[in-house]
């Protein structure tokens, strides 16, 4: 592999005011700095996480999946030397302690499926400590109802899993994801004929008064990785995620939404009718209540109030047209 990328008349031009800021660091290869960095945080047992950004079609996600299987291979080295014997994690039955992988179900294709995919993998039980994992942001986050929320999951989510060592890779078009990233790779140039994508490696850091910098580093060079199995299904997916873009299909938050308002309208206490049986027997507000008691109990996850109120009225609807239903069957018998 070549010390630096090879670059023309036009890269310069585009890169004039990097090169003048940054005169010794752009002439400086920093790749294996990058890989002991890395390497540092595995034998620690402290949470990876690096975000990637550049042009579309520009090698992001390949420069994801070599950083991922890189991290793999450390990290099960390690492992195997006993580094993790210790860790108290290993209380929690649900953490495996076993060697890990980069399958396709470990990249994820935004934050909400990235936390939906956690906490399946956990009720599910595989889940293992130090897992990496890949959030490939393919499209921006537009918000709404429930994105706040979810931004909050994301970060109470982040600072549990932070003790498991879940490491995180963030790649998104436009911009480098802050959210405890030390390191940002900008995917700048890719060699064909060496197959090197070439990034440009920046420190990303809080400074006194709270904003972020982005302190530019060096060239990092990526070369393309061998595993064609990884390559092909994470392609597939990426098609997948953009027909379902095409189509419009909704996130997963509206999607567990929908499913929670069907079980609960079939909960027999929230359905429960009057003598009568021309009313509910409870109110809303009583019924919120009933929801209330799935959160604590961990049949559904946490809601704002917003959507506890868009439950209910999606139960109710539900249960009321079952109800008439019956009624019909009832009077036909």
């Amino acid at each position: 592999m070549s010390n630096l990328p090879l670059l023309n008349k036009k890269d310069l031009i585009v890169l004039r005011e990097l090169r003048k800021g940054n005169p010794q660091a752009f002439y400086c290869n920093v790749t294996s700095f990058l890989l002991s960095e890395t390497e540092d945080y595995i034998k620690d047992a402290r949470c990876w996480r690096i975000a990637i950004m550049g042009e579309t079609r520009g090698g992001k996600s390949e420069c994801g999946q070599t950083m991922a299987l890189v991290y793999k291979s450390i990290f099960n080295k390690y492992l195997k030397d006993g580094r993790f014997d210790k860790q108290d994690i290993f209380i929690d039955k649900t953490f495996k302690k076993s060697e890990i992988d980069v399958e396709i179900r470990h990249i994820c294709s935004n934050q909400g499926n990235y936390i939906y995919s956690l906490r399946k993998a956990y009720k599910d039980g595989w889940i293992k400590f130090g897992q990496i994992w890949i959030i490939d942001e393919h499209r921006k986050n537009i918000g709404g109802l429930g994105s706040f929320s979810e931004m909050i999951d994301l970060k109470n989510i982040n600072n549990i899993i932070a003790k498991f060592m879940q490491a995180e890779i963030w790649i998104q078009p436009l911009q480098f994801e802050t959210n405890n990233t030390p390191y940002g790779l900008y995917v700048y140039k890719k060699d064909i004929d060496n197959r090197i994508n070439w990034c440009l490696l920046y420190k990303i850091q809080r400074n006194a008064i709270g904003g972020v910098e982005f302190n530019f580093m060096g060239w990092v060079g990526l070369p393309l990785h061998e595993n064609k199995e990884l390559r092909d299904k994470y392609n597939e997916k990426k098609n997948i995620w953009i027909r379902n873009e095409m189509e419009g299909t909704v996130d997963e938050r509206i999607i567990e939404r929908k499913k929670i308002a069907k079980d609960l309208s079939m909960d027999l206490d929230f359905s429960l009718r009057t003598l009568s049986g021309k009313v509910f027997k409870y109110s809303k507000s009583q019924q919120v209540t009933i929801l209330e008691d799935w959160i604590i109990k961990k049949k559904t996850q946490n809601w704002n109030q917003i959507e506890k109120e868009m439950i209910i009225e999606e139960a109710r609807k539900i249960a009321e047209i079952e109800y008439i239903k019956s009624q019909r069957g009832t009077q036909n018998a």
